[in-house]
């Protein structure tokens, strides 16, 4: 009834963020954006480009957004967090430095502080974040992310233990289940590395990062079958997505996984072995 009802817009954009109509929110703080913009629909633009993984183009949106508005804390804070996720590990200190300036004692800043650190390898420094997270408030979301970070600096024992604790603290972790295994592969606890990987196939039989875990677990401990079926179940998971991949066979199938990124030493190590099975 009224096509410059930018109100509607705005809602209706929140309404579609919500049910996860991503693209469709998009349009609608678009339409805002180019007739009236605000700090505020470009700070939900940018929350709807992250949900939909273009990380750049939420950061754009959210410097827009501290912009419009320079004491918006949340914009800073999900800036910080796609500018980790883009690999600025520089200037996501930066913004989680401004905003423990202001939150000292905010728990998501301190982890995000922490991760960071661990990062650009000042890992005393993100010890005394992480720790005080976990002083903040001792759960399973703050002992995980510190598990997280001692896995990063190859202290497998205490990055075990601080996975364990957050599996006490909440059994649905499924993350801190996976994160275990890894710390028990590196470990070279193979035995325990597959009970752990299993849990986490448990609550989602599709997890490829546990199905290659488990390949490489099984693989050392001379169970060859159990490593074929296990990698060849991550082949099928991964081609999905593509069934006419050329690549099925090839490691480049495996280019923008975890595995591949962040442990690539280990996983091309591997790869071959695992293929020719």
């Amino acid at each position: 009834m009224d096509n410059e009802n930018l109100d509607a817009y705005f809602y209706r954009g929140l309404s579609r963020y919500n049910v996860e109509d991503y693209w469709g929110a998009i349009l609608d703080f678009t339409k805002i954006i180019f007739t009236k913009p605000d700090a505020d629909t470009f700070y939900n633009r940018g929350n709807s480009k992250f949900a939909l993984g273009d990380f750049t183009g939420a950061y754009d949106d959210y410097i827009m957004a501290i912009e419009y508005k320079r004491n918006f804390f949340q914009a800073y804070y999900n800036l910080g967090v796609t500018q980790f996720n883009l690999g600025k590990y520089t200037q996501a200190l930066q913004s989680f430095n401004f905003l423990t300036n202001h939150f000292p004692n905010d728990v998501n800043t301190n982890i995000q502080m922490g991760l960071t650190l661990t990062e650009l390898r000042y890992h005393e420094l993100a010890m005394f974040f992480l720790n005080k997270s976990i002083y903040l408030e001792p759960n399973s979301d703050t002992y995980h992310n510190r598990g997280v970070a001692y896995l990063d600096m190859k202290n497998y024992k205490k990055a075990a233990s601080d996975f364990k604790t957050a599996i006490k603290l909440d059994k649905t972790n499924d993350s801190a289940y996976f994160y275990l295994g890894l710390s028990q592969l590196f470990a070279r606890d193979f035995v325990k590395a597959i009970d752990s990987f299993k849990t986490t196939l448990s609550f989602n039989a599709l997890d490829h990062e546990a199905l290659l875990g488990l390949a490489i677990a099984n693989y050392h401990t001379e169970n060859y079958n159990d490593a074929k079926t296990f990698f060849k179940k991550a082949k099928q998971i991964l081609d999905m997505a593509d069934p006419y991949d050329k690549y099925i066979n090839d490691i480049s199938l495996y280019s923008n996984i975890p595995w591949s990124v962040d442990e690539s030493h280990v996983f091309s190590a591997y790869f071959d072995r695992l293929n020719a099975l």
